[in-house]
């Protein structure tokens, strides 16, 4: 797993951040009856909470006794964790005595601190403590701005306990309980709390006069016109962006047809063959050009006498892929401009059980910036793996207004060929016609 930061900005630093805090229930009383097997405990469970934290690429920046204080710079990484976290805990203790198990609390808010070393401060973070305090055993409590940004992103069934006085806080928190067992797809709508609820003891219904009935009687009739009227033009709309979803298909798998690269005249030489070739024997070398895509580099080197295919169709062909590749990060550089930190291009990773998502966009300085939780970070394109890259530039192509041209396509075929990533021309070649049905 790539390595993580646990500060993405420096000591004496403000950031805004989702603080994660957690607590065992009577831990003092647990201590009292057997103090060696309660910290036994303990350290087990603070085993678990680490390897979870990592998994949803957070930090655990200090211990707080009997609890933690974990980092994260998305919201949604921090909720996630914590659902894991709370769930383990529960399946696992289903097979151990009550004594061989400890029960958590965990609170969560997504607010500004203040970062010094390896700890942060602020109200940010007492609001995470007293949020963790309002838990019941075995639970999570969330504030309102965390419930704001997860509500869409996760499967969660919730319930709103309303505004908290929290101790040494000024203002009310709205708080929501987590219900660790909501499994289903897509989010659920919280609870209405009491003062939410529609009064029980109505108006007595008055009788209506026979103008008023032959007034609702036409009223209903002209609703009932203009439902058949909306759902007909509703119809009409969805085929016709089915039939455009349809052509924009068509024509986009037109363009990944794959060209084959020419090599020398009246010779035939097998592009997908070279092309692996090439890969081991750059992967061999340990080719910086090809880790940093350096594709100017990498062209240089074939115009090389002592280039095992100096002279031979096969130089042709790597010629031709390179170039390919660099008028797709041409077009990349710009296409990526139109996106911004408040609407960022959001994509998933192309390969993995859980894609993580990613959501980036270039300034006007051409460089490459991610925008994870409240936090910006400026990012090299050298930096990015292969299947990275690859999703970025699937994302980019499926999102374009109108379809790449024929050049840039190519080219997206010709990195996923170089770089053995043969999920990216699958995903664009079903991806178009998603796009355009949203």
């Amino acid at each position: 797993m790539e390595s993580i930061p646990p500060i993405p900005t420096g000591p004496g630093q403000r950031s805004l951040a989702a603080i994660v805090f957690t607590d065992v229930v009577s831990f003092s009383a647990r201590m009292q009856t057997d103090e060696e097997m309660t910290l036994q405990l303990l350290r087990r469970d603070f085993a678990e909470m680490r390897e979870i934290c990592m998994q949803h690429h957070g930090s655990v920046l200090k211990s707080t006794g009997d609890g933690l204080l974990l980092y994260f710079s998305s919201a949604v990484q921090a909720v996630a964790c914590a659902l894991a976290m709370q769930r383990s805990f529960a399946e696992l203790a289903k097979n151990r005595p009550a004594t061989e198990s400890l029960t958590h609390r965990v609170g969560i808010h997504l607010g500004d601190v203040f970062v010094n070393d390896q700890d942060v401060m602020g109200d940010g973070v007492n609001i995470a403590a007293r949020l963790q305090a309002e838990a019941e055993p075995g639970g999570i409590c969330i504030s309102q701005t965390v419930y704001d940004v997860v509500r869409n992103k996760l499967a969660l069934q919730v319930t709103r306990l309303g505004p908290r006085e929290l101790k040494n806080i000024s203002q009310a928190i709205p708080i929501y309980k987590l219900l660790l067992e909501a499994q289903a797809i897509g989010s659920t709508p919280p609870e209405m709390t009491p003062e939410e609820e529609y009064p029980t003891d109505a108006l007595p219904a008055r009788s209506l006069t026979k103008g008023q009935k032959l007034a609702a009687l036409a009223a209903l009739a002209v609703i009932v016109v203009l439902a058949a009227v909306l759902s007909q033009r509703a119809w009409t709309r969805h085929k016709k962006t089915q039939a455009e979803a349809a052509a924009s298909q068509a024509a986009l798998q037109a363009l990944l047809k794959e060209d084959r690269p020419e090599g020398d005249a009246g010779q035939s030489v097998n592009t997908a063959r070279t092309l692996a070739e090439w890969r081991e024997e750059l992967r061999d070398k340990r080719s910086r050009a090809m880790q940093e895509y350096n594709f100017s580099e990498m062209a240089r080197s074939l115009s090389d006498p002592r280039s095992p295919v100096a002279g031979k169709p096969e130089a042709a062909i790597r010629a031709q892929v390179l170039q390919r590749i660099q008028v797709l990060f041409n077009w990349m550089g710009t296409a990526l401009q139109k996106y911004s930190r408040e609407n960022p291009l959001i994509v998933r990773e192309l390969t993995g059980t859980a894609p993580k998502e990613i959501k980036v966009y270039v300034g006007p300085d051409r460089r490459l910036y991610y925008a994870e939780g409240g936090a910006i970070r400026q990012r090299n394109w050298t930096d990015l793996r292969p299947p990275v890259l690859a999703a970025i530039i699937a994302g980019t192509m499926l999102d374009a207004d109108t379809l790449p041209s024929r050049e840039i396509a190519q080219g997206a075929l010709a990195f996923a060929n170089l770089y053995n990533l043969p999920e990216l021309p699958e995903t664009l070649k079903q991806g178009r016609a998603k796009r355009l049905k949203r």
